[in-house]
This record gives C-alpha cells, sequence and structure tokens, in this order.
C-alpha cells in the first residue's frame, strides 16, 4: 500500500553512489556504443570522443509505502561528445545513436543490486544537440529517467 503522503524525499547517499555505479556499469553493456567505455562527465577530455553518465539530480522517493520501502526514481543523462567537422550527417548520427541507447535501455533494464526493483526505465526527452564549444566538440545527450522500488 502506498501511503497518503506523496513529498519527494532525497534517498540516502550510500544507496545513490551504489545506484551511479551500478547504472555506469549498466551503460557499458550497450552493445553499439561507439567508443571504448562510458564515464563520468567529469571524464569526457576535449577534441576527443566520448561518452559520459551524468545524474541529473539526485535521486528522490516519490512515495513511501505504509508497510516500508518506497517507490524512487533517478534522473540521468548521457552525453556523447564527438567533432563532426562540417559534417550534419556526423552530428544526426549522434542523435541517432543515443535515441537508440534509450531504445536499448527501455529493453534491458539494469541491475541496481540487492532490495532494489526496477519498475522502468524511459526517455524524457529524444536525444538533441547540448553544446557546441570553439574547438569544433559537439555535445549530444539524451536524458532518462529510471524508476525503481525499494523494498
Amino acid at each position: 500500500m502506498i501511503s497518503k503522503e506523496q513529498s519527494k524525499t532525497i534517498i540516502a547517499n550510500t544507496e545513490r553512489e551504489r545506484i551511479d555505479r551500478n547504472v555506469l556499469i549498466w551503460l557499458n553493456k550497450f552493445p553499439d556504443r561507439p567508443i571504448g567505455t562510458i564515464t563520468t562527465e567529469t571524464q569526457l577530455k576535449a577534441d576527443e570522443s566520448g561518452m559520459a553518465l551524468s545524474a541529473i539530480t539526485s535521486a528522490y522517493a516519490v512515495s513511501r509505502y505504509i508497510v516500508g520501502g518506497y517507490l524512487a526514481e533517478y534522473q540521468f543523462k548521457v552525453i556523447y561528445r564527438i567533432k563532426p567537422g562540417n559534417s550534419m550527417d556526423k552530428s544526426l548520427m549522434a542523435d541517432e545513436l543515443l535515441n537508440a541507447l534509450g531504445e536499448w535501455a527501455m529493453r534491458n533494464p539494469p541491475d541496481l543490486g540487492e532490495g532494489i526493483h526496477v519498475q522502468r526505465v524511459e526517455p524524457t526527452a529524444q536525444a538533441e544537440l547540448l553544446a557546441i564549444y570553439e574547438n569544433g566538440d559537439e555535445d549530444h545527450q539524451i536524458l532518462m529517467k529510471i524508476t525503481y522500488e525499494v523494498i
């Protein structure tokens, strides 16, 4: 049973850290990734193609169960950095790749660890251009959300 109180509360740091790690491991199982390893956003390098995970907000409980446990959401984005030169096709292909990642994610939910059951994974927006840098790099992103239950 879900309690009547529907306030969002931030989850514990230990749970968030565990989810961050498990999501990164899971994303690196995407069979069509064009780079070796998906990293974290702070590890993306200039003048080099790469993909990175970036949490949008802290994970938070959206509802608590009267008998214990809760339903939570983890929002994140995947950034794909490319250097397209003058090729519009390379930019479009970056968005297409991220949208394919979103479709794969919906069909292949992650294992977030013991006691956490993923209910669904969904893109919250289609992939799009995030930023263009002076050196010619482009960052493309897809926004996603994992809804999970802790029992």
